[in-house]
């Protein structure tokens, strides 16, 4: 077993998908989740992650970088401003990255349409898997790695960890945020029903519109918000249908266990 050897249920499935990052497929929506790597150290530890565990990894960072911004040399009005930057500056990472990168179309090659289904296609064929709706160590610590060696270049080591710290706290909120849009259905808030409404129509309707999770400010800097009653009436209605049929099931069955049926 090879350390990156796929699963024969991921393989079939990246066989069936046709490499648009879209809505479910039919023959996915009876499965709620799929195995993609055999080695169980990646499998369980690497690529998928309970949604608390980002705070766990990055709070340290959050929390320091918080504490220097209030105390620093430079004082708190320089250093609250780099670290909401850093926070504001995520924002605008996670909308080009979800924008671009995440919904290219892959190319010819299979290696190419492994890649993106890896990194976005698996998420919109199943959308409600929890443990992997927020970033897994193996695509949130190789970014966190590249940013905090960018702002050592550009910045004193202070003004570093005042930065990555807001870039954390950013990057915790959209991962919860992202969390909630998907697994809390009855949000009590017009600001958490809001969320979760347009984030489905990005899953359901307009795929290539509401890309920003944590906020729209970019989406709507650049044109790519999409809000209308009958948008917002069609998604949701796709949503509950996943999540009736998730609720009849009282232990998700795999792609392995539908094959033998």
């Amino acid at each position: 077993m090879g350390l990156l050897d796929y699963t024969d249920e991921f393989n079939d499935a990246v066989d069936r998908w046709d490499g648009k990052v879209e809505g479910v497929s039919k023959h996915n929506r009876k499965i709620n989740r799929l195995r993609v790597f055999k080695n169980p150290f990646l499998e369980n530890v690497l690529a998928t992650s309970h949604p608390i565990m980002p705070g766990v990894w990055f709070g340290p960072f959050i929390i320091y970088g918080g504490y220097l911004a209030v105390t620093g040399t430079r004082g708190p009005l320089w250093g609250v401003l780099m670290y909401l930057a850093g926070a504001l500056g995520f924002t605008l990472l996670e909308y080009t990255l979800h924008r671009f990168p995440f919904h290219m179309k892959p190319g010819p090659s299979r290696a190419s349409k492994i890649r993106q289904f890896v990194m976005h296609g698996y998420h919109h064929q199943f959308p409600n898997d929890r443990l992997r709706l927020v970033a897994p160590p193996i695509m949130s610590w190789p970014i966190a790695a590249v940013l905090f060696v960018i702002y050592s270049l550009l910045l004193d080591s202070q003004g570093a960890l005042i930065l990555f710290g807001g870039t954390t706290a950013g990057y915790l909120f959209y991962d919860w945020v992202h969390y909630y849009t998907h697994h809390f259905r009855s949000p009590k808030t017009r600001l958490g029903k809001a969320l979760r409404r347009a984030h489905a129509v990005h899953h359901h309707k307009l795929f290539h519109l509401n890309m920003g999770i944590s906020s729209p400010l970019w989406d709507w800097v650049f044109g790519s918000f999409a809000w209308s009653e009958e948008a917002v009436k069609d998604a949701m209605a796709a949503t509950r249908a996943i999540e009736a049929m998730e609720a009849n099931e009282e232990s998700p069955p795999s792609a392995d266990a539908l094959a033998t049926k």
